[in-house]
């Protein structure tokens, strides 16, 4: 299988490029703009996932073994696609042609040969996809793995919670939810538009079993996603920060779709390349 597992240092080095890599997707784009701030939030969450976690091989992305993962926040592309770049799904030269015509790389796709098991729907549904496949697994007895990311604005559709149910109700431990607990959805902060109170106290409700962790913490979260408890599914909240390493991005809801000017991308890069 051709996949090298990375260390927390190597994972950490990951995160910087990825930040790198995203800032410049999101100037590539231009006037369409992009989902900066979401994307951010997120980056450890996919380092982790593609460094260390995930089983899949580069010379073979459909290996019927592979875990597969479910990519929900369906935004937060400027995370995805600099995850399977450095880990060589395809090379990062081609991040920038991002949503350019005839690019390789767009904001809603299904190319399972670069690595996405999940083809856009409605924001809400990929709960529900990723609980059939869990099923399926387990039926054929398949051996692989299933995660799916979670913005928690979009835990307040109603299907994702009417998923959740199905999966403790069929018992699904083949199953890995992640939330991306930033707070913030397009609109604002989350809890006072719609407060999702003590996320984990509701996936331990809904019957599954549940960590909160810090979800920039490479360590935490590697030590959370590497545990498969039995009998039930697994949530793992991850408290982020929106917009987390650029400080005029971060918290602030214009971000959420924005257009990047060079003098922003510049400050982006100092403040990003100036962290450890």
């Amino acid at each position: 299988m051709n996949r090298k597992i990375l260390n927390e240092e190597e994972i950490k080095a990951m995160c910087k490029r990825m930040r790198l890599h995203a800032m410049d997707m999101a100037l590539a784009a231009g006037n369409r703009g992009a989902h900066v701030s979401g994307s951010l939030s997120c980056i450890e969450i996919y380092a982790a996932l593609y460094g260390a976690i995930l089983n899949y091989d580069l010379d073979n992305p459909l290996w019927n073994d592979r875990d597969r993962f479910i990519a929900g926040k369906e935004h937060a592309r400027l995370a995805e696609y600099p995850a399977r770049a450095e880990m060589g799904f395809y090379s990062p030269d081609v991040l920038n042609s991002y949503e350019q015509n005839d690019g390789l790389l767009v904001g809603h796709q299904l190319k399972k040969e670069l690595g996405v098991e999940y083809g856009s729907m409605s924001l809400g549904m990929e709960m529900s996809f990723a609980v059939g496949k869990a099923i399926i697994a387990k039926q054929t007895e398949q051996k692989y793995h299933i995660y799916c990311l979670l913005g928690d604005a979009e835990c307040e559709e109603g299907p994702v919670w009417e998923a959740f149910i199905a999966a403790a109700h069929y018992k699904l431990d083949n199953l890995t939810v992640i939330i991306d607990r930033n707070r913030m959805s397009v609109d604002g902060n989350t809890e006072e538009l719609m407060a999702q109170r003590d996320m984990q106290k509701k996936m331990d409700a809904f019957g599954f079993e549940a960590v909160t962790v810090d979800g920039h913490d490479i360590h935490q979260l590697l030590d959370a996603l590497k545990h498969k408890p039995e009998g039930k599914p697994y949530a793992i909240i991850a408290e982020t920060t929106k917009g987390k390493g650029v400080s005029f991005i971060e918290n602030n809801k214009s971000w959420h779709q924005a257009v990047l000017n060079e003098k922003q991308y510049q400050q982006a890069l100092e403040e990003i390349n100036s962290k450890s």
